[in-house]
């Protein structure tokens, strides 16, 4: 019976073990997101011409509260969630007055 127990135990252990692993984040997918969600982002933001992409991007990405919703915005594009995607980008802080 003991055995039996053990097996049971050991298959369960395997098996989150399975289920683990899968959900590791790829850092290079993560990336490809964050960069699709700063392009609509720019969309709807309109920046100023005289700023290259990269000055524009570092200055978005200044805001603790901009990181935050382009954070969810990747996590609702991960879900399939158009709603909250759209949300989340439309609620970026632009950052025109600088």
């Amino acid at each position: 019976m003991k055995v039996a127990h053990l097996f049971c135990l050991v298959i369960c252990l395997l098996f989150a073990a399975f289920a683990h692993a899968k959900e590791t984040r790829d850092p290079a997918k993560d990336e490809k997101m964050k960069q699709v969600v700063m392009k609509d982002i720019k969309k709807v933001c309109s920046p100023q011409s005289k700023q290259t992409d990269k000055q524009w991007e570092t200055m978005i990405l200044s805001s603790e509260a901009n990181k935050l919703l382009i954070k969810n915005a990747v996590l609702a594009m991960e879900r399939d969630n158009l709603d909250n995607y759209w949300e989340a980008v439309g609620k970026v802080d632009c950052m025109e007055d600088y």
